[in-house]
């Protein structure tokens, strides 16, 4: 077999332009995901969104008399996946921290009136899919099988703009790909 060359093994993922979400994990038959069902293409701040897998946790095992491992073994580095989302909207709530933590209010000021939203503060775990497509929208990176937790802050970049972070990692069942890499085809 011939050495391959770094054009060869060029397979590039560049510029994330969108993140959508879906509720539901993804079920693979056959090889195939079939339709995706994105509910909610979700705002996120610039440079806050990251994925990246740990390194292994590396067990050594030595004996006395030599300088090196006598035997390894290691787990799998654990996956993080956390960004900010700047916005306070309903939809992002309720994904959040769940529907019955979101309550429609109404108030008085100065004789003016206002409406809008109540929040409870709960600890929710956001599981299901998470799709990010790159600028010239002809891929896309799946993460399946994640659980992420949610907690509101007030950024200052802007400002003070409310935003929900968003931080977890990925639930993986052993058998369903958690990370999948696909290109648009013909």
């Amino acid at each position: 077999m011939a050495m391959k060359t770094k054009a060869d093994l060029a397979d590039k993922f560049s510029g994330a332009s969108s993140l959508l979400y879906q509720s539901a994990k993804l079920a693979i038959e056959n090889g195939s995901i079939g339709a995706l069902a994105p509910e909610l293409d979700v705002p996120v701040k610039v440079d806050t969104l990251t994925f990246e897998q740990g390194e292994p946790d590396i067990e050594h095992y030595k004996v006395i008399g030599l300088a090196g491992d006598w035997v390894q073994s290691a787990e799998p580095g654990d996956i993080s996946l956390s960004f900010r989302v700047p916005s306070k909207h309903e939809d992002v709530l309720k994904m959040a921290f769940g529907a019955d933590a979101v309550s429609q209010l109404t108030a008085t000021k100065g004789g003016e009136n206002f409406a809008g939203l109540g929040l409870v503060l709960k600890n929710k775990k956001v599981t299901g899919t998470w799709i990010i497509v790159n600028d010239a929208e002809d891929q896309l990176v799946i993460l399946n099988n994640t659980s992420l937790y949610a907690s509101i802050v007030l950024d200052q970049d802007a400002k003070g703009v409310i935003a929900v972070d968003f931080n977890g990692s990925i639930e993986s069942d052993g058998s369903t790909p958690d990370i999948i890499f696909l290109k648009k085809s013909a």
